[in-house]
């Protein structure tokens, strides 16, 4: 069970905003959950490491948006072609029934643009809050509570056509449902930003507890 220590008070203002832009949808988030919440013991890993690194200058943690997008691969996959989510500052929830509507393919990726210029990435995490469930002789899912970093793959994660889901046996819930936490630093400031993906037609298939 993973536990949580850092909460972030937001303002609620609405609902789902959404627009056109080209062949991009794009949704700007109103509605966030009340509270950005990072694991306990990821927070413990992260300011021993920063301490250790900068035993004179005590760090600052900031809040950062977060772009997510995602694109089919076959027609009709998702609610629309091409869906980019704008979150907030520290990130937000993605609840995948309101974009993922129908059979095949697709892709998920955080567009590279919004990180040009920016702080180093320093550890890009993953929490899972999937099982591992076995289709056809193969493991999907990383395991209830499972934390891997995925910082060595940053830079794949940025292209449009990288992560490919499926949406056969929920092949995309077991393997997405979970936390990413980016974090970012620049001297002595820490940049942070979480995205945590569910769906909510299928919350037995998860697991209960792991994000208590």
């Amino acid at each position: 069970m993973v536990k949580l220590l850092v909460f972030l008070p937001l303002l609620v203002a609405g609902c789902f905003k959404s627009s056109d832009s080209g062949s991009v949808e794009t949704i700007e988030v109103r509605v966030v959950a009340k509270e950005v919440q990072i694991p306990k013991i990821l927070m413990s890993d992260l300011e021993n490491e920063i301490t250790s690194d900068s035993k004179t200058i005590a760090p600052v943690y900031m809040f950062i948006p977060l772009q997510v997008q995602f694109s089919e691969l076959n027609d009709g996959v998702l609610k629309s072609p091409v869906m980019r989510f704008n979150l907030p500052k520290g990130g937000g929830n993605i609840d995948l029934k309101d974009v993922v509507t129908g059979v095949g393919s697709f892709y998920l990726s955080f567009p590279a643009d919004q990180f040009e210029g920016k702080a180093e990435l320093i550890h890009l995490y993953y929490i899972s809050n999937s099982p591992v469930k076995k289709i056809e002789n193969e493991n999907f899912g990383l395991g209830c509570g499972r934390m891997i970093d995925l910082k060595k793959s940053f830079g794949k994660l940025q292209k449009p056509d990288f992560l490919k889901l499926n949406t056969s046996e929920q092949r995309y819930l077991y393997v997405t449902s979970g936390r990413f936490v980016f974090v970012f630093k620049e001297s002595s400031r820490i940049y942070m930003a979480q995205l945590t993906i569910s769906d909510s037609r299928y919350l037995k298939e998860l697991c209960l507890g792991a994000d208590d």
